[in-house]
């Protein structure tokens, strides 16, 4: 298992959340760049399978991002797992249950807003979650 953190992030909540559900993304190769084709155009992919929400509601996150005046809107995480991980279903949601608690320690989950996507359309499963906390 890996989790990464992003950088703070800032802007409206229809970049983020669009990449996390889109039907069709960028394509990139083995060693993680971005494919172009013979006049350098970027490549796009359907994603098969599509992306599957776990928690939240991508319209209520966007909207909430969108809502938000300060500088930064929101960060972002990746949890993802190889395949030979074979994680169940069961240990997927208590990760996140885990990283929950962990991430906004002390706050209710009225007090937060997260979006749990799980992505396998690269082969591992990806579970990104996109949050913002506020006071």
């Amino acid at each position: 298992m890996l989790i990464k953190f992003f950088s703070n992030c800032k802007g409206a909540g229809a970049r983020p959340v669009g990449n996390l559900v889109a039907e069709r993304v960028l394509a990139f190769d083995g060693d993680r760049d971005l494919n172009r084709d013979a006049d350098s155009q970027l490549v796009t992919v359907t994603r098969d399978p599509l992306s599957e929400v776990l928690r939240g509601n991508p319209e209520r996150t966007e909207a909430l991002f969108d809502a938000n005046r300060h500088q930064w809107t929101y960060r972002a995480s990746v949890i993802s797992f190889v395949d030979t991980d074979k994680p169940t279903e069961d240990q997927q949601a208590e990760v996140m249950d885990q990283f929950e608690r962990l991430a906004f320690a002390g706050q209710e989950p009225e007090q937060y807003e997260v979006l749990w996507v799980r992505n396998r359309h690269e082969g591992p499963v990806n579970c990104t979650s996109v949050r913002r906390a506020w006071s």
